[in-house]
């Protein structure tokens, strides 16, 4: 899911082939190969399908439908196709009498434009799909449905903890991630922990190039013992809604005494 001028690193390499995969089996109906991919896919990427249990999951629809292209076609079709079908549109009606129409056909192209939101399109379409199949559980665990029928117990195999830096922490404590978050960068960092977790927070979207220097420089204040929880949280809440940037934050509110540039 690399977006284009940047280079690959493994995890996107990763996702780019399993993404292929996964988009090749579902257009060939091979419910077994959508079921090994889609579980690869959610396990590295756990905070791009919502809960079974949201309302919009339960009225998501098949954006390819809108195009008239397969779900396989290669990100250069899906760019072409939306131009060209906006161009169609813009030329064959009037925006300010179908304004719904328009709207909803650019937020499609803007959702398959995008690698990780076109990602995350795919596998809740894809886990209704395997639902109507009756493939996977009812619970929309995207697994095989004999997994959940288990006849003796299974030996506890314990994972090897992956300690994340505590800039994963403040990132939860500041609410801008939660657990599946967490749980994505704790896989990815356990499938290429040669990748800084910096660059696996940017490369997702978390947080701003800008929001992330705030956050280093927190943790550097921590471990200087410079500042608490509950200050940092009201800063970076302030940088996040109020454009304020989080050093000016504290300074202001007195939290910070010496001058640290933001």
């Amino acid at each position: 899911m690399v977006e284009i001028g940047t280079s690959p690193n493994r995890i996107e390499l990763e996702s780019q082939i399993l993404c292929a995969s996964l988009r090749q089996s579902w257009a060939q109906n091979d419910v077994h190969g959508v079921i090994v991919v889609a579980k690869q896919l959610c396990q590295l990427f756990p905070d791009l399908i919502p809960p079974l249990a949201s309302s919009t999951v339960k009225l998501a629809i098949n954006l390819y439908d809108f195009f008239g292209m397969n779900c396989d076609a290669s990100q250069e079709v899906v760019v072409s196709t939306y131009f060209q079908t906006i161009t169609k549109f813009l030329y064959n009606n009037n925006t300010h009498e179908k304004p719904d129409e328009y709207r909803t056909l650019l937020d499609a192209g803007y959702i398959l434009r995008k690698p990780r939101l076109r990602l995350s399109h795919d596998l809740v379409i894809v886990r209704n799909w395997l639902l109507e199949h009756q493939a996977i559980p009812q619970d929309g665990t995207i697994d095989f449905i004999e997994a959940v029928a288990v006849t003796a117990p299974q030996p506890v195999v314990e994972a090897i903890p992956i300690m994340l830096p505590q800039l994963v922490n403040l990132m939860q404590e500041a609410q801008i991630i939660g657990t599946t978050e967490v749980l994505a960068l704790t896989n990815q960092t356990k499938l290429a922990p040669e990748i800084p977790i910096e660059e696996l927070i940017l490369s997702a979207g978390y947080v701003s190039e800008s929001e992330l220097k705030s956050l280093q420089l927190a943790e550097y204040l921590f471990r200087q013992g410079k500042i608490t929880m509950p200050q940092f949280v009201v800063a970076m809440y302030d940088e996040r809604t109020r454009g304020i940037r989080m050093a000016e934050s504290l300074q202001s509110r007195g939290w910070l005494d010496v001058e640290v540039k933001p």
